[in-house]
């Protein structure tokens, strides 16, 4: 059923479920059930057509009209028959060019005075032909559920009750039925009438509900919609982000030390080969590690190199290769009682490593520098020193370096640490604690 509109009754309408001219609209009303709409109707504007079933209900209604008219041709005095039939003819007239374009998704319940005109129009040719033929009061099948669809409960209660009221009293006038007779059906009719008050109304006020539970429903959609696009954006960034870092502290470094790498090749060629050649072996490690890394990344794993090694021998490598790489002394050592570390964690300390110690390569000009990887009995702390140029820990980072590293320990947990001053040399700091410790 559908339960779209466009149009709100007019002030004056009888509706029950007219809209309270005090309620904002909704513009993000759903329409009909197969689609948004962007229509402007709020819930009790929508339950008027919630009764309506389509193309099915207007061959339903010409099947009735057609068992009528033929009713009326076979029933009832002789001379009547081509009447009543001919009234009949006349409801379906009215139906069809007044009636029908009313029931329809963009169509409401008319104002108060539309409704009037619509509803005379109906009793004009189906009371006299009640009168002339009681029998076609059983039009009313037809005719009830149109001005239910298109006034409302209200008017159509008091259009059903002419129907049955008015050929009821003119038998009593004309004699045709006594006094005590009309009475009774009077009270019949009345109680029936009264019944179909309630039961509009409330299936009226079924229908408003239903709409709301519509509403709510398609909001809910729309936001779990939303939600789902949100993650999915969320997720993407999230990646993009991840695999920046990881560019940045595995691919970007190596690139970085072969190119250091390749300009002091280019200097040592002829003046000592010895040193080129040990230089370029360090090339095509670096280069081979890279190589290792961008397939890992390919392949949605983590770094072989600590997988194959282990933490404890990626941070000697580490420290042992930029020894080799700049030419100084680097001090790579493991403390206390190393342990079987989540995965996270040991990428996050090897790392938080290579980024501090590339820094020394690109920044520091040091001339010793010291890496510790220390398993204590509260965490495990990494400690990455050089004695080169220090920078001031005020001024504001270019690079990516620092950012990734804070965000790396705040991942898993730790806690960085940076000191640092003019001259000073540079000590990193990275410390994650046992998870019963942060208990």
């Amino acid at each position: 059923m559908t339960m779209t509109t466009d149009r709100a009754p007019g002030p004056d309408s009888t509706a029950p479920g007219a809209a309270d001219p005090g309620r904002p609209a909704d513009p993000g009303d759903p329409g009909d059930p197969g689609g948004p709409t962007t229509s402007t109707a709020s819930p009790e504007r929508d339950e008027r057509h919630a009764w309506s079933m389509g193309s099915r209900w207007h061959v339903a209604f010409s099947v009735a009209m057609a068992a009528m008219v033929a009713l009326a041709l076979v029933t009832g005095p002789e001379e009547w028959r081509w009447l009543t039939a001919a009234l009949m003819c006349a409801v379906v007239a009215v139906y069809l060019f007044g009636a029908r374009p009313l029931i329809s998704p963009e169509k409401g319940f008319l104002d108060t005075t539309r409704a009037l005109v619509l509803m005379a129009l109906f009793l004009l040719p189906t009371v006299p032909a009640v009168i002339l033929n009681p029998v076609l009061v059983f039009a009313l099948i037809a005719i009830a559920p149109v001005c239910f669809m298109t006034v409302g409960s209200v008017l159509a209660v008091s259009t059903v009750g002419v129907i049955l009221v008015v050929p009821t009293l003119w038998g009593g006038l004309v004699g045709e039925q006594d006094w005590p007779s009309v009475g009774v059906h009077l009270l019949v009719n009345g109680a029936v009438l009264g019944y179909a008050l309630w039961f509009g109304t409330w299936v009226e006020r079924i229908v408003v509900q239903s709409a709301e539970r519509y509403q709510l429903i398609e909001a809910l959609r729309r936001s779990r919609e939303e939600v789902a696009l949100l993650s999915e954006e969320a997720g993407a960034l999230a990646e993009r982000e991840h695999l920046a870092r990881e560019m940045h502290d595995t691919l970007a470094q190596g690139f970085t030390s072969i190119i250091t790498l390749t300009q002091a090749v280019e200097s040592e060629l002829d003046s000592d080969p010895v040193t080129a050649r040990r230089h370029l072996a360090l090339m095509r490690e670096t280069a081979a590690e890279n190589l290792a890394e961008t397939r890992a990344m390919v392949a949605a794993r983590q770094s072989f190199r600590l997988d194959d090694e282990g933490l404890d021998s990626s941070v000697r490598r580490i420290g042992e290769r930029l020894g080799r790489e700049l030419g100084i002394s680097v001090d790579a050592e493991v403390t206390g009682v190393p342990e079987d570390l989540p995965n996270d964690l040991q990428i996050c300390l090897l790392r938080t490593a290579q980024e501090a110690l590339a820094n020394v390569r690109k920044h520091a000009g040091a001339r010793n520098a010291r890496v510790v990887l220390a398993y204590t009995d509260v965490g495990v702390r990494l400690t990455v020193a050089d004695d080169g140029l220090g920078f001031d820990p005020a001024r504001p980072a270019h690079g990516n370096g620092l950012a990734n590293m804070r965000h790396r320990a705040a991942s898993v947990g730790g806690l960085l640490d940076m000191e640092s001053s003019p001259g000073g040399g540079t000590t990193v700091r990275l410390f994650i604690p046992h998870d019963d410790a942060d208990e």
